[in-house]
């Protein structure tokens, strides 16, 4: 049996060969296009191949399946919280994990036709899912949650965990923002200092006892997936000079490309910073908050003609510091068919960054969650007035509320 991905927009596997139309055979199950299905190519007939997907089998046209993995995008319900899988050929990538373990249960069910095939041939040690990628946008607990319950499942294995070097401090450690140490800078803007970058940087500030429990729990699991050989280890992020190309996700297979367009750092001294950011409906005082999301890991998926923009927790100030730096260098990188909209449908949005993103659909990852009712309806109507198109496609994970009453 080789694996073969629907190549059609519509493909039929029937119960049994048919010359005729597949679909008016009853029992016929429809297949999406890029499901994954098992074939056995020494049995065709007719053009007709006996195949298997996960719960079913039976016959499926050969010419409508691809021998290599197109790409696949989920946008994941995780609740009030951020989750993507993307898979290509040759890749996995998760972005963000969300509050809970959604993520992970998402990815056990994708990978369980390999593992109950490996139990049925008395495979004692079948191989784990690997995840080439996981980009944590920011350490806010409805991003990494659920890439700890990842870390702790002995089915899986990570390559690299990127980041933006931001950790969470305990509330006693006399940290700026409970994130870093913050320098004012001559033009009056302040910055914050990136406090870890390796997995080993973490750690040890893990034992030191300065992180937050939370956080220094998801450390502790990183830690021990490294041990066991199922992480490779942890690496931060940023866009580096303007003046430079943007780096890139390496070892993502032959047609995925992900570009890193932020946070954006500022260098002192040979040591790199990052921005500080205010909260602009709430004074001048820096926002922890504010910081933390506004220095969000930004990625522009390409894949063939086709683009994608992962903003993160964005919010108002830090989309303005984008916009104005990357025009000031003469670079405009964030129009993109898909925007995975900032901060769950926030009404702290800048409507220069949605109309520079300009996108011809927009996906708001948010939760039944009545403290924050994200998305707001200003955002989702902005999102729709900057889109591309007569007709601009939005669409959410959540749009019920809770009701009390």
């Amino acid at each position: 049996m080789a694996n073969r991905y629907v190549n059609v927009a519509r493909a039929y596997m029937s119960p049994r060969r048919t010359r005729g139309n597949p679909k008016n055979v009853k029992g016929v199950r429809s297949l999406f296009l890029g499901a994954r299905v098992e074939v056995d190519e020494t049995q065709i007939i007719n053009g007709l191949a006996p195949a298997k997907i996960v719960g079913a089998s039976g016959f499926i046209r050969v010419a409508d399946l691809a021998q290599t993995q197109r790409l696949k995008v989920f946008f994941l319900d995780v609740g009030q919280g951020d989750s993507v899988v993307i898979e290509a050929e040759g890749a996995m990538v998760v972005i963000d994990g969300g509050p809970n373990d959604r993520v992970a249960r998402f990815l056990r069910r994708r990978n369980k036709a390999r593992l109950d095939h490996e139990k049925m041939v008395g495979n004692a040690n079948p191989p784990v899912q690997h995840i080439d990628a996981v980009i944590i946008s920011h350490f806010d607990i409805d991003h990494y949650t659920g890439i700890g319950h990842i870390l702790k499942d002995d089915r899986f294995s990570v390559g690299t965990i990127y980041h933006n070097g931001l950790p969470r401090y305990h509330d006693d450690q006399d940290k700026d923002l409970n994130l870093g140490s913050v320098q004012q800078r001559a033009d009056g803007t302040s910055d914050i200092s990136v406090d870890i970058d390796s997995l080993a940087s973490a750690e040890q500030l893990r034992t030191s006892g300065a992180l937050a429990s939370k956080f220094a729990g998801f450390i502790e699991k990183a830690s021990i997936a490294a041990a066991n050989g199922r992480l490779g280890g942890m690496q931060r992020l940023d866009r580096g000079a303007l003046n430079t190309p943007a780096p890139t996700i390496p070892n993502l297979g032959p047609e995925l490309q992900i570009e890193v367009l932020a946070p954006l750092p500022i260098s002192r001294s040979n040591a790199t910073r990052l921005p500080c950011f205010s909260n602009p409906h709430g004074g001048s005082s820096l926002s922890e908050s504010h910081t933390i999301n506004g220095n969000s890991v930004v990625l522009r998926l390409t894949y063939g003609n086709h683009t994608f923009l992962m903003g993160g927790d964005l919010n108002q100030p830090s989309q303005r510091f984008l916009i104005d730096s990357y025009a000031a260098a003469g670079i405009a990188p964030f129009q993109a068919d898909v925007n995975k909209a900032c901060h769950h449908g926030s009404a702290d949005f800048d409507l220069g960054y949605l109309q520079a993103v300009q996108p011809h659909a927009t996906v708001f990852s948010s939760g039944d969650n009545g403290t924050h009712d994200h998305p707001f309806a200003n955002a989702i109507g902005a999102a729709s007035k900057a889109s591309q198109g007569d007709f601009p496609l939005v669409f959410s994970t959540e749009l019920a509320r809770e009701d009390d009453k």
